[in-house]
C-alpha cells in the first residue's frame, strides 16, 4: 500500500497510514488488531533542542533559526529573528570573535559553518535605521544608560522592547563608545555603527552625545530622575608599563588614545618605526592601524604567541600587512633626548615560567639578555583600565571593576534613588562585544522582574538556553519559535549527537578578501558580505543540530508505520502510541538529535497483583 509523501496534492492526506484504509482490510491478513503499543516502557517524542553553536553563545544567538529563514530566502524575517537574540548583526557579524564557529558540529564533518559571515549577510540586508516593528508602548518606568558601547547599546535596545522609556549617555561627541573609537574602521565602518544609532533613536531611544556623568551631570541626579540606571562606561584609560621616560615624550602614547585619535580624525604622526607593546586586540588593532598610517611596525609581548591573547585570526592578517611579532620579550628601559625623541628602546629576553593566576605561565627575565629596538614611536597595549570618578564612591568597586550580584544589580552606599546596574568591560566578565551584549540583555531583563515584582532568579531557570551561560528573550517574552514544535532549551546536541553518515563533506564557500599589500594603505572595510548566491550555499552547509528538517528518516524506518504524517499546512510528524512499541529506531536514525526517548508511565491496578 503506497504511502502519501508530503509534495503531494492535498487531497493525498486522506489517508496518511495503511491503517486509515477500510476495516475489511483487516481480513487480509493485517495486524491492525494487535495494538502493540502496549508493550511499550519507552516512548519517543519529537522536541527542538539546542544546538552547540547556540550554546556556545554568550548571548545565545538562535543561528539555526535565522539560518533556516535565510535557506528560505525570507530574508526580512531572519534579520528580525536574529536581532531577538543578539540585536546588532551587522556589527557582531564584522567582528564576532566566533565562539559559535569554534563550537559548530560540522567541523568534525568537514569545517565549520561561517555562521559570522552569514550574521553579516543578514545583517546588511534591511536597513539598520529601521526601527523595531514591535515596539510596546511605555510602561512607565524610565532607564538612564551611561555610555553608548556595545553594553549600553544592548541595554537600551531590550529596554525599550520591555517598554521603559530609555536615555542614552555618552561624554564622546559620537556614539558607540569603543565600537566607534576604540576598532578600527577597517574592521567596523563608521557608518554601520551611526545606522545602528539611527536605528536605536527610531524606536524612541533618546541620544545624549557630548554629555558626561560626573562633569555635565551627576549620577545622583541620574539616581533621582529615573527608576533604573545601566553602567556601562566601558575601559578606555590604558595601564602604564612604569618606566622611567614613560610620561616624557608625547611619541609614546598608549594604543586606545592613538585609535581614538585616528578615530576622530585627528592627524596622528608615528614616524617610520613604531613599536607597540602588548599581545592583545588593542595592540594587533594598533599594530595594523599604524602600518596604514605608513609605519614599519614591530610587536613585542612578554609572552610566546601560544599564550597571547589575542584573536588568532587578526595576528594572521597583521602578519600579512608585515607586522613583525618579537615574543618572549618585555621593554626595560627608554631614554628620551632633549628633543623629546625616542633614543633608546632596551627590551630584555623573557622566559616561561610557571603559571600565574591567570593560567598562563608566567614570563621571567633572563638576566643580562638585554636588546634595542629602534623605534620613533612606541604605543602600549598592556591592559586597559575604567575611569570611575564620575561614580563618586556612590557605587561600589573593588580591583578596578564594577561588583554586581547575579542580576547585574551593583553595590551602592546607599539605598537611595534609582536601582543601579552594570555590564559590559567594567564588570568581572570576558572583554568582547558579545559578552558585553549579553550583559546588557540580562540587566534589561532583571529590571523588568523588578518592575513586575518577580524574583529575577525564578525567572532565569524558565528562560536559560543550553548550559545557562545564555538566556532567551524570546522565551521571556513568549515570541514562537521557527519550528511550530516542543522546545527543550535545556538540552545540547554536540557532535557526539549526530549521526553524521546523512551528510554529504561540502566546502565553505570561498570569499575573496582584498589582499595584503591593497589593505595596508587604506582604512576601507576590506571584507566583503555574501552575495545571495553565496549565503544561500553556505546556510546550506548547516546540519541543524537538534531541530527537526522534516527529512522524513522517522517515517520511513519506523517499523510500526506508527509515525503519521501531519495535515496539509502543518509541520513535522505524529506518533500513533497506539502502534509505537518504543523500538527507538526514529531516535536512533534522526540525524539530527530531534527526537527524545522517554519514560512510559505505567498505570497499574492493585487487583492485578492479586
Amino acid at each position: 500500500m503506497t504511502m502519501k509523501k508530503r509534495s503531494e496534492s492535498a487531497e493525498t492526506y486522506e489517508l496518511k497510514t495503511w491503517r486509515d484504509f477500510p476495516p475489511m482490510n483487516i481480513s487480509m491478513g493485517t495486524m491492525l488488531h494487535n495494538m502493540t503499543g502496549s508493550w511499550r516502557f519507552i516512548k519517543p517524542i519529537y522536541e527542538d533542542k539546542v544546538p552547540a553553536c547556540q550554546n556556545a553563545c554568550p548571548a545565545g544567538n538562535d543561528i539555526e533559526g535565522w539560518i533556516k529563514l535565510v535557506q528560505k530566502g525570507e530574508y526580512d524575517k531572519a534579520y528580525w529573528h536574529l536581532k531577538r537574540e543578539q540585536p546588532f548583526p551587522a556589527i557582531l557579524g564584522r567582528i564576532c570573535f566566533r565562539f559559535c564557529e569554534a563550537s559548530c558540529n560540522r567541523a568534525h564533518l568537514d569545517d565549520f559553518v561561517g555562521i559570522n559571515e552569514l550574521e553579516r549577510f543578514v545583517g546588511d540586508r534591511v536597513e539598520l535605521s529601521t526601527p523595531h516593528p514591535d515596539v510596546p508602548e511605555y510602561n512607565g518606568k524610565k532607564l538612564a544608560v551611561i555610555g553608548s558601547g556595545p553594553a549600553g547599546m544592548s541595554a537600551a535596545y531590550y529596554g525599550r522592547l520591555l517598554g521603559f522609556r530609555v536615555t542614552m549617555f555618552e561624554m564622546l561627541p559620537e556614539m558607540g563608545g569603543i565600537l566607534r573609537v576604540g576598532i578600527p574602521a577597517y574592521r567596523l565602518p563608521r557608518e554601520v555603527v551611526a545606522e545602528e544609532f539611527k536605528g536605536l533613536k527610531n524606536m524612541g531611544i533618546e541620544l545624549m552625545p557630548n554629555t558626561s556623568v560626573g562633569k555635565d551631570i551627576t549620577l545622583n541626579e541620574l539616581r533621582d530622575d529615573y527608576d533604573y540606571i545601566f553602567l556601562a562606561t566601558g575601559v578606555h584609560e590604558s595601564a602604564k608599563l612604569d618606566l622611567k621616560g614613560e610620561d616624557e615624550s608625547d611619541l609614546i602614547m598608549s594604543g586606545l588614545g592613538m585609535l581614538k585619535k585616528v578615530a576622530l580624525g585627528e592627524d596622528v604622526d608615528l614616524g617610520k618605526r613604531v613599536a607597540v607593546i602588548g599581545g592583545g586586540n588593542t595592540a594587533i588593532d594598533a599594530a595594523r592601524t599604524s602600518v596604514r598610517l605608513g609605519s614599519k611596525v614591530i610587536v613585542i609581548y612578554r609572552r610566546s604567541e601560544t599564550e597571547m591573547p589575542a584573536h588568532p585570526a587578526e595576528v594572521e592578517e597583521a602578519r600579512e600587512e608585515g607586522v613583525e611579532f618579537r615574543f618572549l620579550a618585555a621593554p626595560e628601559n627608554i631614554e628620551i633626548n632633549n628633543d623629546g625623541n625616542i633614543e633608546r628602546l632596551v627590551c630584555c629576553k623573557m622566559e616561561l615560567g610557571p603559571p600565574d593566576e591567570s593560567g598562563r605561565r608566567r614570563p621571567v627575565k633572563k638576566e643580562g639578555a638585554l636588546f634595542e629596538v629602534e623605534t620613533d614611536s612606541i604605543l602600549t597595549a598592556i591592559g586597559e583600565i575604567p575611569a570611575f570618578d564620575y561614580l563618586k564612591g556612590i557605587v561600589k568597586t573593588e580591583n578596578r571593576v564594577v561588583e554586581v550580584n547575579e542580576g547585574m544589580q551593583v553595590k551602592t552606599a546607599d539605598e537611595g534613588g534609582a536601582k543601579i546596574f552594570a555590564g559590559g568591560d567594567i564588570i568581572d566578565m570576558p572583554h568582547t562585544v558579545v559578552h558585553a551584549v549579553a550583559a546588557g540583555k540580562k540587566a534589561s531583563i532583571v529590571m523588568d522582574c523588578d518592575r513586575k515584582g518577580t524574583d529575577f532568579s525564578e525567572v532565569f531557570k524558565k528562560i536559560a538556553i543550553g548550559d545557562g551561560r545564555a538566556l532567551s528573550f524570546s522565551k521571556y517574552m513568549g515570541w514562537a519559535p521557527v519550528n511550530p514544535v516542543s522546545q527543550n532549551n535545556e538540552k545540547v546536541v554536540d557532535s557526539e549527537k549526530i549521526v553524521y553518515d546523512y551528510f554529504i563533506k561540502a566546502s565553505q564557500v570561498d570569499k575573496k578578501v582584498v589582499n595584503a599589500d591593497a589593505r595596508r594603505g587604506s582604512f576601507d572595510a576590506y571584507g566583503k558580505t555574501f552575495d545571495e548566491d553565496q549565503a544561500q550555499k553556505e546556510a546550506a552547509r548547516c546540519m541543524h543540530c537538534g531541530r527537526c528538517t522534516e527529512c522524513d528518516n522517522c517515517l520511513i524506518f519506523c517499523p510500526d508505520v506508527s509515525v503519521l504524517v501531519r495535515g496539509e499546512g502543518q509541520f513535522g510528524y505524529a506518533i500513533d502510541y497506539d502502534y509505537c512499541k518504543g523500538c527507538g529506531i526514529c531516535f536512533t536514525e534522526c540525524p539530527r538529535n530531534a527526537i527524545t526517548m522517554i519514560a512510559e508511565e505505567i498505570s497499574i491496578q492493585v487487583d492485578d497483583l492479586q
